[in-house]
Order: C-alpha cells, then structure tokens, then sequence
C-alpha cells in the first residue's frame, strides 16, 4: 500500500462508470491506487452528503479501477443507486484483513450481494493457478449480482455453477443445497464464503463436516472501520479489526452467535430473522 495515503481520511473520486447488473444491484467504478491494491476481502467505508458512512466490500480489485456493488436497502445505499458517471463520492480506507488464499482445489460460495468480495477473490484464486470452482445463488437469474462478471471468470479457468430458488439458472435450490451436491462428488481444499449469515451458518456447519477449512466473510453494524465503537463485535473479535473475514478457528469461537444474533445501532443483540 503508497505508504504517502492516509487510509483514515476521506479521499474524493469520481464515479467512472455505473452498471445494473441485476434487477437488485448496481456496481459503481472508481480510481483509487489505495483500493486497487486491496486485498479480496477487504472493505471501505463509502460516504455521500447528507448520509452516513456505509461500510462496502470491493467488487472489483485492478490496477486500473475498483468498484462496489450496491442494492438499495437503506438511505445512503438508495443515493448511490441514484448517482451518476462523473459525480463524487468519498472513501477512506481500505479495512480489515482480507482473504487468504490456500490450497489447490478452492470452492467460493456467495449469495446475493455476498456475491461481491468473491469475484475478485475468483480472479485472483485462478492466476495464481488453483483450481477454482465459483457457485454463485439468488433467487432467480436476474437477481444474481455481477453475473457478467463472473460468466468472464472462466476465461482464466474459474468454473461457474449456479442455484436459484425458481430454477431459472443451474440448480434449482438454495446455495447449500448444491454445497452438499458438490461435496458429494469432490474433495476441496478450502472452502470461502460471503451471503447472508444464516447461509453462512449452514456452510459453515457443512464444512466442519467434511473437515474442510473455511474462511467467511462477516457483515455486522460497522461505524467506525477502525477499531473505536465497536458496533461490529461479535464474541470477541471487532469485524472491522479481526475480519471481515473469519478463518474455522474463529468461526469456531462465534458459533453460538453466528447465524443467530447481530446487534443493532443502539448496541443491543437482536435475533437475526
């Protein structure tokens, strides 16, 4: 990382591109030479006028851009689903430790806008010659963020397989569903996951099945980014500090919360639904 950067302060760019790539997301392209040397995995924290920071994993890591995929579930993430090629928004960071990769037979499952740190994550797997097989899920075709994006991994050998809960593309199921169908037919080295927490849970459980390893990447209420409020506990690790990504070891440690509770902007533990 250009050690002349000030990770903590936030820095002004431009919005070089803006892509709906699908019904539910848009990923916005910046230049950044602090992102474009992140590692997958990790995070920035992502302001616009008028609206709290927000904390965003990178879905693209290059020498040129990088970029988020955003869906509108909030104020600030409805404004930047709004904005436009050529306007402004300010980052600082990037955060938190990122994947690590290992092995030479790696599966990454992702769903929904999970789908987002696995991308670069695939690439990356892939050039540095493992074996990489990327199981993309959603509920339909046309919910699956970055689709595009990963129908050109396989250009650099990533093979893509996919689960949609209507059976408009691939399998027709949940994300674990063709977990459990792949781990029927291979071993994996090292398996890497990103979603919805209850999805994260049961991949998690599924792997400590097989004895396969696995790294998760976390979301929890996230203020700060750098180890102050400590909004994103979880056990205790700070997401922001210890993660986003979780090896078995610590995932081990949060087991009882993972899938079950997160806390709420007041601090409280609410049951996740």
């Amino acid at each position: 990382m250009d050690s002349r950067i000030n990770l903590d302060i936030l820095r002004a760019v431009e919005i070089v591109s803006k892509q709906k790539d699908s019904k539910i997301t848009y990923t916005l392209r910046f230049r950044d030479k602090a992102c474009s040397r992140a590692e997958p995995g990790q995070f920035i924290m992502l302001w616009v006028p008028s609206e709290n920071e927000c904390p965003m994993s990178l879905s693209e890591i290059s020498r040129r851009y990088a970029a988020v995929t955003v869906r509108a579930v909030g104020r600030g993430t409805k404004k930047l689903c709004s904005m436009k090629a050529g306007e402004k928004i300010w980052i600082r960071g990037p955060y938190g430790r990122g994947f690590t990769i290992q092995g030479n037979t790696n599966l990454l499952v992702g769903g929904g806008t999970g789908i987002a740190p696995l991308i670069p994550l695939a690439e990356k797997s892939a050039l540095s010659g493992r074996d990489v097989t990327l199981l993309l899920a959603g509920d339909s075709s046309d919910s699956i963020p970055l689709l595009t994006r990963a129908k050109n991994l396989k250009k650099v050998g990533v093979k893509v397989v996919y689960a949609t809960e209507d059976g408009t593309l691939g399998f027709k199921g949940v994300a674990t569903d063709l977990l459990n169908h792949l781990l029927k037919e291979r071993r994996f080295d090292q398996i890497y996951t990103c979603g919805p927490e209850l999805m994260i849970k049961k991949v998690y459980d599924i792997a400590s099945a097989y004895n396969i390893p696995i790294q998760a990447s976390l979301e929890r209420y996230i203020k700060c980014g750098i180890n102050l409020c400590g909004s994103c506990v979880i056990g205790r690790y700070l997401v922001c500090r210890d993660g986003p990504v979780f090896d078995t070891t610590m995932l081990k440690e949060v087991k009882e919360e993972l899938g079950r509770f997160k806390r709420a902007p007041s601090g409280l533990l609410k049951k996740i639904v």
